[in-house]
């Protein structure tokens, strides 16, 4: 008997894992067959709760808040052209000569000077505290919107991205109650944007991942996190933490994406062809070395360095080097401690339990989709400027362990799929450039090329959509034409991500239109 019951308990095993794979391989089928319309299922759905839109880090802000009359508030973010010209005329002619003689012991401490000037009452207190008397510009939208519900009719939530993100957190579980009020709904539907998912992951860790209380309020209906800040940002974390890197490549393929190729930057496309570039870039990292070994972290550390929200843009390993870098010695440790204190808990209570909470929304039937972005190339003020992104965030990030190729190349002409499915789905792009398979969540977390790092309602209205007020979960297999692979084909314009569509990648040496005259430079010299 006992035999037979083991004999049986294989069967039952076999069966389970062949049911599981036969879900998958159904999917596929769907997806290649290609007939299941999302935008022909978007007409049929009932658009049944409001939307909370979680913005990015932005805007203006300004002090003289502790007054009624506006007429003397002063812009402290970003500063105004008039002050940068008057900080840089101030200190310009100190600066060239600490150069020259390559004082950079003296250059840090202007360099201190110079953001205190410019950042001193944008900046926190020890504590990691904003001044009352400064304040973000901008209004949340406490009024019933007009129309339907759904991601163009998005309820916006503005916050103060200084602050940490827990106090932040708690701004938000109230705006959350007010939009359910004024809606007359006992759900509502969360998507975030860039620094917003520092803001929804902290929301979801206290409201919903250990809330006692969840299971009585059940007040969250989808969950959406679009071009995520959660996992860190370079562009943030690497200068924070000593890790910046300058290089010619990478300045000049950023160059051509922010001058959009113009004659400007055609003719700095033929300095860089003759060499003229090296020499300056070579200076100027060498500089940006030298500054970071001299004190650098006690002249921003006054200032930038005490904004929370800083440090929810990072990784931890690059955080816990930020920390040792600006906090090294034992005094600034016990006077900075509450402000290490709201960082600590972001990394090690919230950012180390992003996958779980996604588990857990799955696994609790709420529909949640992640939303990753490629196609373009960093700052190039990182540890790494190669590496795959929107413009902004890398792509590795946003989606949770995507396997990206560089910004100009591909994953190999021989490539193979890092996890192979017993379904045989693929989760390799088109164009080879990205892997999904590796993603701590594959199925539901979607890829759109060419679409640089912004909120975009006409791209992607239709398309968040369809994952909020879906019946059940969508995944990447649900649409024909909203597969895991996507193109923005232009800025309100979502179609298949296909190997017609996607464009030839062309390394960035090749694709210089001066590369002809490189080559015959090359031959005479």
């Amino acid at each position: 008997m006992s035999k037979f019951r083991k004999i049986l308990s294989v069967i039952l095993c076999v069966c389970m894992v062949f049911s599981m794979c036969a879900i998958g391989a159904s999917a596929e089928k769907e997806n290649d067959a290609a007939t299941v319309s999302g935008k022909e299922t978007l007409a049929e759905l009932d658009f049944d709760v409001p939307v909370v839109f979680i913005e990015g880090i932005g805007g203006e802000f300004f002090s003289g808040g502790s007054t009624p009359d506006e007429s003397d508030d002063k812009q402290i973010w970003g500063p105004s052209a008039d002050v940068i010209v008057d900080v840089i005329f101030k200190n310009i002619g100190k600066l060239l000569w600490l150069l020259l003689i390559n004082d950079y012991d003296e250059i840090s401490v202007l360099m201190g000077e110079v953001t205190d000037a410019l950042f001193g009452e944008f900046s926190c207190d020890e504590n990691g505290v904003p001044s009352l008397d400064t304040y973000k510009n901008g209004e949340r939208d406490y009024e019933l919107l007009e129309g339907r519900n759904g991601f163009d009719n998005s309820y916006y939530f503005l916050y103060d991205w200084r602050l940490d993100m827990k106090t932040i957190a708690a701004q938000l579980d109230e705006y959350i109650d007010y939009v359910m009020e004024l809606t007359s709904s006992d759900k509502v539907a969360l998507v975030a944007m860039s620094m917003g998912n520092c803001v929804l992951t902290t929301y979801l860790y206290e409201y919903y991942y250990t809330a006692e209380d969840y299971a009585e309020r059940n007040h969250i209906d989808a969950v959406v996190y679009l071009a995520g800040a959660m996992n860190g940002v370079a562009a943030c974390e690497d200068p924070f933490s000593g890790n910046i890197s300058v290089d010619s490549v990478s300045l000049m393929r950023f160059l051509k994406e922010v001058l959009n190729g113009n004659g400007l930057y055609k003719f700095l496309e033929v300095l860089y062809v003759l060499g003229a570039f090296d020499p300056i870039v070579n200076y100027v990292d060498n500089l940006t070395q030298e500054l970071l070994a001299h004190g650098f972290n006690d002249a921003v550390g006054s200032n930038l360095a005490t904004i929370p929200g800083f440090y929810a843009l990072m990784g931890t390993e690059r955080y816990e080097e930020a920390k040792a870098y600006f906090f090294d010695t034992a005094e600034k440790q016990q006077k900075y401690a509450k402000l290490i204190e709201k960082n600590d808990y972001y990394h090690y209570s919230v950012q180390a339990n992003g996958v779980n909470m996604i588990q857990s929304l799955l696994d609790d039937g709420i529909n949640t989709m992640i939303i990753a972005q490629y196609g373009y190339t960093m700052a190039p003020l990182t540890s790494d400027n190669d590496r795959m992104s929107d413009g902004v965030i890398m792509t590795e990030r946003e989606s949770y362990g995507a396997t990206c190729a560089d910004v100009d190349g591909t994953l190999g002409d021989n490539y193979k799929q890092a996890k192979e499915c017993v379904c045989g789905k693929n989760h390799v792009s088109p164009d080879n450039q990205i892997d999904a398979s590796t993603c701590a969540f594959p199925d539901i977390t979607w890829f759109i090329k060419n679409a640089h790092h912004s909120e975009d309602d006409d791209l992607l209205s239709d398309f968040i959509d369809l994952a909020i007020y879906g019946d059940e979960q969508m995944t990447v297999w649900t649409y024909e034409d909203y597969p895991q692979f996507l193109l923005a084909a232009d800025e309100d314009t979502l179609v298949p991500l296909t190997s017609e569509n996607a464009g030839e990648v062309v390394a960035f040496e090749d694709a210089i239109f001066t590369a002809e005259i490189k080559a015959k430079f090359k031959d005479l010299f």
